[in-house]
């Protein structure tokens, strides 16, 4: 039986509460020809267009399938963002006359709002990641859907890869199967249907959304250099000005454009009855679910894509879209990733269109013109395919999947990414010689952490090194986004730097600023107000204090235990050393006039980035640091962010290897450069 389109098909059947009032929706329709199909495939892909009630409606069904069947276990639903998981989950719960955490619950970092009553679970494909790595038979669960699986994380590509090494396990076992359930807008149908269905296509249906019409204006011409930006605030200025009705939905690439955006609309909108509200990761929750409260003024939405996908705004009339979105890249020879600005692949640009036209006729403005859509990709490259993989592949290590390149991804990263992984991981000890996981690699599954950063944790809780409660702290702040704030303005920038500076003392290390700041936050009794005044992201320290606590926890089951209510103290040697166990895949050498280079060999200069306390302080020549993060620029020059020095004493210990080869590399660059600073180098070596 060959993959089919039944939009056509109709029946009749009484409706449950959990669909009363949705009956016009495509997959409330065809609820009794799904439930069919989905009795009959183990696996199972669904394609609905935005509006088709996929995200709400499926897992009600899924929940009748699943009682129908006598299946033990509950339902898992992921998506791929917080905001969606508990927009979705609220919905669904309204559905079912639910209260939220009840029958239908969600779960997210630091948020499990479930209860042995619940039945449908959303979360994070994260999450799911995380209960698979220490349950591999995932025996919570009978049924799994992963929902928006056209956005091909990382996570999504590994879970669904996971998921059939789990039912490879269940069969061995001889139990019952997860069943899968694979959901999107605009995945490819076939080829996910193979996969997941192991070769069969039969297991697929594309159904219709339910839309009103929306309209697409293309730009006539743009030209090398058009501002798209400002493109988007004039957009906005000419709904306003003709008294168009409805609410408005920018999308921007990022963060930094959301706010330049608000910005502008209000220099041009003297309208008082419009209320402007950013979308993006880094907001709290509350401030997330703004877009769906109701208001008596018209609203205008800039948000990232984060909006793209399983979030439905009521009152969204105008969508205007540049077409445009933010991707990380990873350099496999340099090991450096890069955030790049690219086009948005086509499929992209349907799924922002969608989000006009849920509740009336809409109109998308794409702020580029209609020829260079075609020239655009229907789909995005994988993530899985531009990424750095270590900490996806040290997640297969430890569910015991030996060979990472034979692994039956649905496209393959290729062998470039898996070497430098698993290079990464040998250098942190967390693979032995074998590439078998070691205790190391244990731990660092447990802490949750970026690999690094959980290497700088447990090196400091060795005894001889013992500051591990101030690594915990600096950890937390690597982990989560920048908690330093910069308005775009010239006169709160200079406020900003000067509210900043207060942490930022002569002869300390970016790691120890960390600490500065969090004594400080600590002190105010960490009030929110306090980081505003000081021009911090609260949300962002909010964030790390909760990464601290969580890290405290999972240490006590290691037997390792600390107060929250210890006070950091700076022990320059002790931090350095666990700092250097970590980055020391970062390790930087000064070659001369303020540029570093990797030690490892790999080429190309390296500068320290102004936010660095090094910045104006650069350690001479010869010296040694490690990098948080080292990343390029749009004008292609590499810099490293919160960096430290570190003696090579302890490179030494960490890995001989490395620190003989910055010397062999150190004795090359002065025979290149001849004599010009032999006098300062033998000095600086002679120091060491």
């Amino acid at each position: 039986m060959a993959s089919r389109n039944v939009e056509n098909i109709r029946f009749s059947c009484s409706i449950e509460p959990a669909f009363e009032g949705l009956d016009a929706l495509p997959v409330v329709k065809l609820r009794e020809s799904l439930r069919q199909e989905l009795r009959d495939h183990t696996n199972f892909v669904l394609v609905g267009e935005t509006g088709s009630g996929k995200t709400t409606c499926l897992p009600p069904l899924l929940l009748e399938l699943r009682n129908e069947l006598g299946l033990k276990g509950g339902i898992a639903v992921t998506q791929p963002r917080r905001v969606a998981t508990r927009s979705a989950t609220a919905r669904v719960s309204e559905m079912m006359g639910t209260e939220v955490g009840e029958k239908v619950g969600y779960h997210i970092r630091f948020e499990d709002v479930t209860s042995p009553e619940t039945d449908i679970t959303f979360m994070t494909d994260g999450v799911l990641l995380r209960k698979i790595q220490f349950d591999p038979f995932l025996s919570e669960y009978s049924i799994v859907m992963v929902d928006e699986a056209h956005e091909r994380s990382l996570n999504i590509d590994l879970c669904l890869g996971l998921l059939k090494e789990v039912n490879e396990r269940r069969r061995s076992a001889g139990v019952d199967v997860i069943r899968i359930i694979v959901t999107s807008a605009t995945i490819e149908r076939n080829r996910f249907a193979e996969y997941i269905g192991l070769g069969d296509r039969n297991n697929s249906v594309e159904i219709e959304g339910k839309m009103f019409p929306v309209e697409v204006v293309y730009e006539r011409s743009t030209p090398e250099n058009y501002d798209f930006i400002r493109g988007a605030v004039d957009k906005v200025s000419a709904i306003i000005d003709n008294n168009i009705e409805g609410d408005i939905l920018i999308f921007m690439p990022g963060k930094g454009e959301i706010t330049s955006t608000i910005d502008k609309i209000k220099e041009r909108v003297v309208s008082e009855r419009v209320e402007i509200i950013p979308l993006h990761a880094e907001l709290s929750p509350d401030d997330q679910d703004r877009i769906f409260s109701p208001s008596e003024y018209r609203k205008i939405i800039v948000s990232t894509n984060i909006a793209e996908t399983s979030v439905t705004i009521d009152g969204v009339i105008h969508v205007i879209d540049p077409g445009l979105i933010k991707q990380i890249q990873f350099d496999t020879r340099s090991g450096i990733e890069q955030l790049v600005l690219t086009k948005h692949a086509q499929s992209g640009l349907e799924q922002r269109k969608g989000r006009a036209g849920r509740t009336a006729p809409g109109i998308c403005y794409r702020l580029f013109t209609e020829s260079s859509r075609g020239e655009r990709p229907y789909f995005q490259t994988p993530e899985i395919q531009r990424s750095e993989l270590t900490q996806v592949v040290l997640s297969m290590k430890k569910v015991g999947i030996h060979d990472i390149e034979g692994f039956d991804f649905i496209d393959h990263p290729g062998k470039g990414a898996i070497h430098q992984a698993l290079k990464t991981l040998k250098l942190l000890g967390a693979l032995d010689g074998n590439d078998e996981i070691t205790e190391i690699g244990e731990w660092l599954v447990d802490l949750s952490l970026e690999p690094r950063l959980g290497r700088m944790v447990i090196e400091a809780a060795r005894p001889d090194i013992n500051c591990v409660n101030e690594i915990t702290i600096i950890a937390s702040f690597l982990d989560g986004k920048n908690i330093f704030l910069r308005p775009s303005e010239r006169q709160e920038q200079m406020l900003a730097d000067r509210a900043h500076a207060q942490f930022k003392r002569e002869n300390e290390s970016d790691f120890v600023v960390f600490l500065n700041v969090w004594k400080a936050y600590d002190k105010s009794g960490f009030d929110p107000e306090w980081a505003k005044q000081n021009f911090l992201n609260e949300k962002a320290l909010e964030e790390a204090k909760n990464v601290r606590l969580d890290l405290i926890d999972v240490l006590s089951n290691h037997g390792i235990f600390i107060d929250p209510k210890t006070k950091p103290v700076i022990n320059k040697d002790a931090i350095g050393k666990a700092v250097a166990a970590g980055l020391i895949g970062n390790l930087l050498q000064n070659t001369g006039k303020n540029q570093f280079r990797k030690v490892d060999g790999t080429k190309g200069e390296i500068s320290i980035h102004p936010s660095s306390v090094y910045y104006n302080n650069v350690p001479g020549p010869g010296s040694f640091i490690v990098a948080g993060e080292i990343f390029i620029s749009p004008s292609d020059r590499a810099f490293a962010c919160n960096c430290m020095e570190i003696k090579p004493i302890w490179v030494k210990e960490i890995a001989p290897y490395l620190f003989f080869q910055g010397k062999k590399d150190q004795k090359k660059q002065n025979q290149e450069s001849g004599t010009s600073h032999s006098r300062s180098r033998h000095k600086s070596r002679k120091n060491r």
